[in-house]
């Protein structure tokens, strides 16, 4: 018992000592004595000089305020939409060097470019697949897509292409002819960038002594036999007449219209003609231009009228055909084609500028223009052209070439025209009557 009691008093004075350091350190310990359980807790670390924020919030603060936002990566392709015509897989002379250009494009840039291949209208076509693409796959939209003129403001009106002040950049300087700038404009903005177009020209035999006049309403006059489209629905070749004598198809309201004057002098020409018989009794029949070049091909007409193109491949691919020159109008109508943006992805569309760019310079156009047998839209281009008959015809023809009006304007009065040129040709109906009920059917 009394060990036990002897125990216990040893335990306590311990547990006294235990607790008296606690509150004073070590300082009533003897020297040299140590508590074992302590040893670890007196070696003392290196002080390291760690700063302390202030607060959380200005140490989340600082983080942030020194990141920097992540920029996109680049883009690995550029999606490019072309008619089949432009088709760069295809097996001609232009397809050749269209492909070539892009591949220096791509190889330049270390990107992809995925050539597409579309309609050019109907279901599935140019103009159908961006407005489907843009609404439903807004990614799969092209950067770049080649459209004509009418195509353009129905796709710039349907928000499926794209202004950038880039655009403005590359149509800059001075080097474009007036129906290239005009192409490319919609609602006074540059919202692309033309790349061909395709005149009507008078196509005649070079080797005639008789030169055909510049002046279109001296074909009633010209030697020999005149053709053309005369059942053609969009009413061109009286649509020419009536414009360049002047007569306007609009009026300030952007109202279409027919003007009576100048479409009696332009029904009378054609009468003139076919009075004096120098029109063709086959152009009443002919509906397009494949059908006139054929009459032109095989002598039935010795006049006729034509789209460039029209001409210029048909002269490759018609051995028997005369040697074909061009007369050179102040006035004649065109179509253009030209590179839009599809895209609103701000660095999609830089690189789709830098290769609108590409393909806009005058080297390249003038050689890939010149196997396309089309227009280029820089004077330069056309004056590169290695072909050297035709080139100073082509280059008047070029500076004096408008747009056609739009098809707005087209589908109202072209029936109504192509109706006049019927009634004047096959009917030989009354100038003055028939010019009246024109202007009255406008709608």
């Amino acid at each position: 018992m009394a060990n036990r009691v002897k125990k216990i008093k040893i335990i306590v004075m311990v547990l006294i000592v235990a607790a008296l350091l606690g509150l004073t350190g070590c300082e009533l310990l003897p020297d040299g004595w140590e508590i074992p359980w302590q040893q670890a807790s007196t070696v003392t670390p290196e002080q390291t000089n760690i700063p302390v924020p202030t607060s959380v919030t200005e140490e989340a603060t600082e983080v942030v305020g020194e990141q920097t936002p992540t920029p996109a990566p680049p883009p690995e392709k550029l999606i490019l939409w072309l008619p089949p015509d432009l088709d760069p897989n295809a097996e001609t002379e232009s397809a050749v060097i269209l492909k070539a250009r892009l591949d220096e494009f791509a190889s330049e840039n270390s990107i992809v470019i995925e050539a597409r291949i579309k309609a050019v209208s109907g279901v599935g076509g140019l103009l159908d697949a961006l407005r489907t693409t843009h609404a439903a796959a807004p990614d799969s939209s092209p950067d770049v897509v080649a459209l004509s003129r009418e195509q353009l403001l129905r796709a710039f009106q349907d928000e499926v292409v794209f202004w950038n002040e880039g655009l403005q950049t590359v149509m800059s300087d001075l080097d474009w002819y007036n129906f290239g700038r005009d192409a490319g404009m919609v609602q006074g903005e540059v919202v692309a960038v033309p790349f061909k177009g395709v005149p009507m020209g008078l196509v005649y035999e070079s080797l005639s002594q008789l030169v055909p006049s510049n002046d279109w309403v001296d074909t009633k006059s010209n030697y020999g036999y005149f053709g053309f489209a005369g059942d053609d629905p969009r009413g061109t070749f009286l649509l020419l007449l009536y414009m360049s004598l002047g007569g306007q198809v609009q009026n300030e309201q952007g109202v279409t219209i027919l003007q009576e004057a100048p479409l009696t002098t332009a029904l009378q020409t054609l009468k003139d003609g076919l009075n004096a018989l120098h029109f063709s009794d086959q152009s009443v029949t002919m509906q397009n231009s494949e059908q006139v070049w054929q009459a032109f091909s095989n002598r039935s007409v010795t006049t006729a009228f034509l789209p460039v193109d029209v001409v210029l491949r048909g002269r490759e691919i018609t051995t028997e055909a005369p040697d074909p020159a061009f007369t050179s109008p102040d006035i004649t109508l065109t179509d253009a084609w030209v590179w839009a943006l599809g895209s609103q992805e701000a660095q999609r569309q830089e690189l789709a500028l830098d290769l609108i760019a590409y393909l806009s310079e005058t080297e390249f156009l003038a050689e890939w223009s010149e196997s396309l047998k089309a227009i280029p839209p820089r004077p330069s281009a056309l004056r590169s052209w290695e072909e050297v008959s035709l080139k100073s015809a082509l280059e008047e023809m070029a500076d004096g070439a408008i747009l056609y009006p739009s098809d707005a304007i087209l589908n109202n009065i072209g029936p109504i025209l192509r109706n006049a040129t019927l009634l004047i040709l096959r009917d030989n109906a009354d100038v003055v009557e028939t010019a009246k009920q024109a202007v009255e059917s406008v709608k």
